[in-house]
């Protein structure tokens, strides 16, 4: 234990460019010299510098070199290994607009509600994702000294987002020397190939310092074929039903009047599956197919290139400027098969494939109503979409201390700016126009040159996010208690938001076959008044308070306090507890976007029941989704407890064991058509609350036709689990020294409401929702040598819920992955890396349908890699 009087020495506040950085992993060493001056470090969470490496929240630390561990080239891959990524994020995909964009979901409650920081200040979320959401993937890997995961709500400190947790991002600074970098990952299966190269530099003197860093990664394009599990199977059966990759979108009829599918003339077509083979497609339909694997990606090709600079200045003894900044380019290339939808034909306009009930082919005659056809338009190509991100971050600040006295002032600027082209798409208008005139063609010869020329469609969406914010503050001691003074930290902030939307004129009439999308835009201004204490009340226990206040321009206020204590139980046992409220305001695009369209996976259980249909064999399919925006949102609000312990055993052996518990009311969150689904078959057609869904016919037996889902307050839901740790170092043999880390979270709740306003369950161990999941690394180090195991554990799942009982009902399997990498240390200062990531070449957990959670597992397979580093 510290004395009194160091106690009062250590605690005081002293922000650097008013960033809360964070903790080190490596023991921290409190070297009390004549004046009783101990060594301090910042935790994120808080704002104020302290002795003690626990503090009163929970903190987990990512080095540069458990990066490196890993052989992930990315911040966003690095992330997604974290156990308490629970349920997983999104990752790169191919073919739409947010193929370049990866985030990051704790607690698995949504990227929205974790709060990214960059060196400690909040980092606008991407434009692409309406603003709701970090882009990890505009952040560089290479210039990352460590990550810092704060487990509970730090709203009271960092305002909105950071209600189920904060991950701050901490650069290098103060680097001295030159690092030069090359790294390269192929992956057993075809596609995916990477490489990277970077190079860090910095100097310093007595005034002040230098760090640059600049990197380029590329990665190629893995397409569907390349995966069995992608590709299309059993493309010949007799049934729709059991085959994969097949769409129905391909030249096939449905007649408005009696909801009947069946086949065109024009599936006559050697682009068509088995050049026009027909499918059962159940309740008497019948339809050709069309193989999109055979010409989509999964995972886009992406192109990165990035740097960084940061530089500080001492202006007096007192005062020391900073300033630094990030600029980057995130280009992507995905692809989608040919553009597919459905536009209107007149009675008598097409020729379509007649069957009786046997399935036998009558003959073929003309549609007697009018209709949809639902189309592949091969004729014009692939759907490509190329993104390009552009981000600039510029941050500007004063730091001033005076004795116990201190100060800061911060500017910082973001722009992000987010372009998608895409070259394959469909104007519907001129197509329909084409129908009725008979220029265009159903034909199996396919459709003149000057016909594709006419109907073809190029897209553009643009996305921007401009962001500023002011920081200013103060920090003190005052308040002298028996067990030391009592520090504070009064600060205030001011951020400007301004966003923008727009896509081509007619993807947002909605005249586009093959896109969506529309346009919006908004800005809003938040200021904010924070202040923090930590109060020592006895030599063992500490008090630390928070509270903010936010005024929103555009909504209103919200006030958020945290309290957490910390108690040295004995020497070597630490107890910690923590209560927060918090609050995530409605981005922009929640209140202003457009109605813009979507095809959602749903199923439709009532219609397989009454087509006799079972539950188990009841298949997900697309349907037409119009989402809307709701300027009346308001915003989310909630109250997470945590309750921890850390037991240093032994000097090298460590454990923590916490319990969290999240609570979230008036979750801003779209009715999904699944939730309407099951809301229907309680209410019955016509009678939902919010949303809407329209059945052929306006029958309530019919198929699907479209729907509507807004955007809503929900009433909310609630989670807890247990975070466990046991840390071993310093076992030195002959052979080496080794050491090990476990990191487990295990879910012990996830209640949620089945659907709007209904009821809640908890739905641990639903498909996509692991009851645990951990990490465990063994290292071992021997002279120049160092290598590393690492395994990854989720547990299984069930496949679907039953819509009745919500009873969990099939199997998925649990994974395990196995990832090794060794090092070694040239006497040049040189270092040699090679690496083997998913050792058993384990596919990701498949369903009956070879379908997988991208969340939650990838399709790399068995990955090589392979680097050197040259340091001078």
């Amino acid at each position: 234990m510290l004395p009194n009087s160091k106690m009062a020495k250590a605690v005081r506040f002293a922000l650097i460019s008013g960033a809360a950085t964070a903790a080190l992993t490596a023991p921290v060493v409190f070297a009390a010299s004549d004046d009783e001056s101990v060594e301090r470090i910042q935790v994120t969470g808080s704002r104020i510098k302290r002795t003690d490496l626990e503090g009163s929240s929970p903190v987990t630390t990512i080095t540069a070199a458990d990066m490196e561990k890993t052989g992930a080239m990315s911040v966003a891959d690095v992330l997604r290994r974290s156990n308490l990524n629970t349920f997983g994020s999104s990752a790169e995909s191919s073919g739409s607009s947010w193929q370049s964009q990866a985030n990051i979901s704790l607690r698995g409650a949504g990227a929205d509600r974790t709060l990214v920081l960059l060196n400690g200040k909040r980092m606008p979320g991407s434009p692409t994702m309406g603003g709701t959401a970090v882009n990890l993937n505009t952040i560089p890997t290479a210039a990352i000294e460590r990550i810092e995961i704060l487990s509970d709500g730090a709203s009271a400190v960092y305002g909105s987002d950071a209600v189920a947790g904060v991950v701050n991002i901490i650069l290098k600074k103060d680097y001295e020397g030159l690092e030069i970098s090359a790294t390269g990952a192929n992956p057993q299966q075809a596609g995916g190939e990477e490489w990277k190269t970077h190079i860090i530099g910095g100097t310093s003197s007595d005034k002040g310092s230098l760090t640059f860093s600049f990197e380029h990664q590329n990665r190629e394009i893995i397409f569907q074929r390349d995966r069995w599990f992608t590709s299309s199977t059993n493309t010949l059966a007799e049934e729709y039903a059991n085959t994969t990759g097949v769409s129905a979108y391909a030249r096939n009829f449905l007649d408005m009047t009696s909801g009947q599918f069946s086949p065109m003339a024009a599936c006559d077509n050697d682009k068509m599956v088995g050049g026009g083979h027909v499918y059962d497609y159940g309740d008497g339909d019948y339809i050709c197919g069309y193989d999109y694997t055979s010409e989509a990606a999964d995972h886009a090709a992406r192109k990165y290139t990035a740097g960084y600079v940061t530089a500080s200045y001492e202006l007096s003894d007192e005062i020391m400027f900073e300033a630094q900044g990030l600029f980057s380019r995130n280009e992507t290339f995905g692809r989608y098969a040919p553009a597919a939808g459905w536009f209107k034909v007149d009675a008598g306009q097409v020729d379509i494939q007649n069957y009786d009930t046997d399935g036998n082919n009558t003959g073929t005659s003309k549609n007697e109503n009018d209709g949809r056809v639902y189309y592949r338009f091969t004729d014009v190509g692939t759907r490509d979409s190329t993104t390009i991100d552009y981000s600039t971050d510029i941050q500007v600040g004063l730091v001033g201390e005076h004795d116990d006295f201190g100060w800061d002032f911060t500017y910082h600027y973001n722009l992000a700016e987010n372009s998608n082209y895409g070259k394959g798409y469909i104007h519907r208008p001129t197509v329909e126009a084409m129908v009725k005139s008979g220029e265009f063609s159903f034909g199996p010869e396919g459709n003149t040159d000057a016909v594709v020329a006419a109907i073809s469609h190029d897209t553009l969406k643009q996305d921007i996010m401009e962001f500023q914010s002011v920081n200013a503050g103060i920090n003190f001691e005052a308040i002298d208690l028996p067990a030391g003074i009592v520090g504070w930290y009064v600060g205030t902030e001011f951020m400007q938001y301004k966003y923008e939307a727009n896509v081509d004129a007619e993807t947002a009439a909605g005249e586009v076959i093959g896109s969506s999308g529309s346009g919006s835009g908004g800005d809003r201004d938040v200021f904010a008044i924070f202040a923090e204490s930590i109060i020592p009340v006895t030599d063992d226990l500490e008090l630390n308070l928070a509270f903010r206040y936010d005024n929103y321009s555009d909504f209103g206020t919200a006030t958020t306090p945290k309290i957490a204590l910390r108690y040295q139980l004995i020497e070597d046992v630490v107890l910690r507890a923590s209560w927060g409220q918090g609050f995530r305001a409605p981005a922009l695009s929640d209140l202003y976007a457009a109605d813009s369209f979507s095809a959602d996976t749903a199923t439709d259980y009532y219609y397989c029941e009454q087509q006799g249909t079972s539950t188990a064999d009841c298949k997900a399919k697309q349907y037409d989704v119009t989402r809307t925006a709701n300027s009346e949102l308001q915003p989310e609000t909630s109250d997470f407890y945590n309750i921890g312990a850390i037991w240093n055993i032994t000097d090298d052996f460590s454990t923590k064991v916490e319990y969290y518990n999240l609570s979230i009311d008036d979750v801003i969150t779209f009715v999904s058509l699944d939730s309407l689904l099951k809301e229907e078959k309680k209410v019955g057609y016509g009678n939902l609350a919010l949303g809407d869904i329209t059945r052929i016919g306006n029958n309530a037996d019919g198929k699907i036709l479209s729907a509507t889902t807004p955007q809503v307050n929900g009433n909310g839901f609630d989670t807890s689990g247990i975070d466990f740790n046991l840390t071993y170092s310093g076992l030195e043999t002959a052979a080496g020294d080794f050491g090990s880390t476990f990191d487990l979270t295990y879910i012990l709740s996830y209640d949620d409401e089945e659907y709007f306003n209904g009821p809640v369950n908890n739905q641990i161990g639903r498909n996509g929702m692991p009851e645990y999941r951990f990490t465990w690394v063994v290292d071992w180090s021997y002279g120049d040598h160092s290598a590393s195991l690492l395994t990854q554990y989720i547990d299984g799942q069930s496949e679907k819920t039953d819509p009745n009982t919500y009873e969990q009902i099939g199997s998925l399997s649990s994974q395990t992955t196995f990832d090794a990498s060794y090092s070694y240390m040239a006497a040049w200062n040189g270092k040699f890396t090679l690496g083997l990531r998913n050792i058993t070449n384990q596919d990701p957990v498949l369903d009956s349908n070879l379908d997988y959670d991208s969340s939650l597992y990838n399709l790399y397979g068995r990955t090589y890699t392979a680097s050197y580093t040259q340091k001078f």
